[in-house]
């Protein structure tokens, strides 16, 4: 049960790029999805804030008891990002589910859970929607080994209803072997401090941010979230696939 080595992991991670471009090269860039999930939260502070003479420090509070909602994000190896799909706490065709979501941004999709957490009930809904609608020919969908994901139940969607293969990389090596770990969530995350605190000083003037409704609050983390998404450059998303499956910059084309 030792912790892996930076080089155990490098070992790992050079030897599941070579099995997944033996088994799937075939498949361009444009086939080849990554999908991962991120918690976020209403209040997100950047780690580190530099004290400002006379600015205020109410800033610094921190995430412990702010709401938190789930963003699943999905990107192709040709630097193509997918619509988000937010998971956010609440009854299962309840009142958020009915009243709320229809007045969502449109382009994304949403979902609700108990905890606001990815489970097998969702994640069919996820195959259905988000990748159903993207996906025109075979394509390879890479997964990290969460029960739900690679279930034999979501195998036979991808296979059946979405004419795909469903990959899932080693277990304990999703940080060097998951693109979306290796180069995205940190500056989508990264992004998202940052209009959060945009948010902070253009608000601090106006009523007390306490006294938004929980409905204000879904809808700012959701906005947040797609202006943050849109901020991760093709670029990068590109050069995480590169990194993580040593796609180079003519192979899969």
């Amino acid at each position: 049960k030792s912790k892996k080595t930076q080089g155990d992991l490098s070992e790992l991670r050079d030897e599941f790029a070579l099995e997944f471009h033996r088994s799937y090269s075939a498949h361009s860039k444009e086939c080849t999805y990554n999908v991962d999930e991120t918690g976020f939260y209403y209040d997100m502070p950047p780690h580190y804030i530099w004290a400002v003479r006379g600015g205020s420090s109410k800033i610094s509070a921190g995430e412990k008891h702010s709401m938190r909602m789930t963003a699943v994000l999905t990107a192709r190896a040709d630097g193509t990002k997918l619509p988000i799909m937010f998971i956010m706490k609440g009854q299962p065709g309840g009142r958020i589910e009915t009243n709320e979501v229809p007045t969502f941004p449109e382009g994304h999709f949403y979902a609700v859970h108990e905890k606001a957490w990815m489970d097998a009930r969702v994640w069919k809904q996820f195959l259905r929607s988000v990748l159903h609608d993207d996906i025109e020919e075979c394509s390879v969908i890479l997964v990290d080994n969460f029960e739900a994901h690679v279930s034999e139940e979501s195998t036979k969607i991808v296979l059946e209803e979405l004419g795909s293969h469903l990959c899932a990389m080693p277990p304990i090596a999703t940080s060097v072997c998951q693109p979306l770990d290796v180069g995205v969530m940190a500056p989508f995350k990264r992004h998202l401090r940052e209009l959060w605190l945009y948010e902070e000083m253009i608000d601090s003037d106006d009523e007390d941010p306490d006294s938004l409704t929980a409905k204000q609050k879904r809808l700012a983390m959701i906005k947040r979230a797609i202006a943050a998404w849109d901020l991760v450059t093709p670029e990068i998303v590109r050069g995480s696939f590169e990194k993580a499956l040593a796609f180079g910059p003519t192979t899969g084309e």
